[in-house]
């Protein structure tokens, strides 16, 4: 029994200025064994389904102080149809410090609903040293109307040997007023090369 299957064609283009452009076409089946929800109110029932995809993308070089890259996608999903429009950016503000912004919107329509399934995110990360670094992201995410924020620092203090210190938090979204706090955890872990 076949569970999945995909088959893929794929065109890249490298272009002189260091920007890249690439399409896809993508020919899948899965066949799902338990429903699962793809978007909010949206749960494919179990069957099996084939589907084809297509996608484009147009990248533009780090040489640039904002660079980043935008997909343009749009095919069959388990019976329906799935648009996505996301883009992924890099804006530097010095060498040290630069913020990498993304933003997803994926439109599901078909026999089982019609829904959004749409991210936001954004990380700001500053190098103290070459081998020392803080960074942040916070993301959004619309399925399940949660907001996760993520801190890390990394030392390496001696080559091979390093320190992380990691704080997560994750307040939902789901209950009316205020978000409230569904998770919440710090992290540390050292590692030393003997």
């Amino acid at each position: 029994l076949v569970e999945s299957e995909e088959y893929q064609g794929t065109f890249n283009v490298e272009l002189n200025n260091g920007d890249f452009f690439n399409a896809e076409v993508t020919q899948a089946y899965e066949a799902i064994v338990s429903p699962f929800e793809v978007a909010r109110g949206v749960t494919v029932p179990v069957g099996g389904y084939r589907f084809t995809q297509s996608k484009v993308q147009y990248t533009m070089g780090l040489q640039r102080r904002i660079s980043g890259g935008l997909t343009l996608g749009r095919g069959a999903f388990y019976d329906g149809t799935l648009s996505e429009v996301t883009w992924r950016g890099r804006v530097e503000f010095t060498p040290q410090l630069y913020l990498e912004p993304t933003l997803s919107y994926n439109r599901i329509e078909g026999p089982f609903g019609d829904a959004n399934s749409n991210l936001a995110s954004s990380r700001l990360t500053y190098t103290v040293t070459p081998r020392m670094f803080v960074a942040a992201l916070v993301q959004y995410q619309s399925r399940f109307q949660s907001v996760s924020t993520n801190v890390r620092f990394r030392w390496e203090y001696q080559l091979g040997s390093e320190l992380f210190v990691v704080y997560s938090a994750g307040p939902t979204t789901t209950r009316p007023g205020f978000p409230s706090m569904a998770n919440r955890s710090v992290v540390v872990k050292v590692t030393n090369l003997f």
